[in-house]
């Protein structure tokens, strides 16, 4: 396992980017203070989870309104039925870092 680099540590909370870690494209999210990476694409029609938004420790697919847990990946809402992968996040130094295989 190896951490990489993705992200500046001080973007406010709600913020939602696509990051590109490792050669690896995620979903970068922030929601309560806490940093939170998933699969780049939502498994029910392959949109960008780098368009949605946070809601509590969840995150909201723009396309078609699925909603995932950002600590799981499970689905909370469809019309999604498979779960998105996680990454373990950390902030180090003011950046924050992914763990990626």
């Amino acid at each position: 396992m190896t951490w990489v680099d993705a992200a500046d540590a001080s973007l406010p909370d709600g913020t939602v980017v696509a990051v590109e870690a490792g050669g690896t494209l995620v979903a970068l999210a922030k929601a309560a203070g806490a940093w939170y990476a998933v699969e780049a694409w939502c498994p029910h029609a392959e949109c960008p989870l780098s368009d949605g938004w946070v809601e509590d420790a969840a995150i909201r697919c723009a396309c078609h309104g699925s909603l995932f847990d950002l600590v799981t990946g499970d689905p909370l809402e469809g019309p999604a039925e498979e779960p998105v992968h996680v990454f373990p996040t950390r902030a180090m130094d003011g950046r924050v870092e992914i763990e990626l295989a």
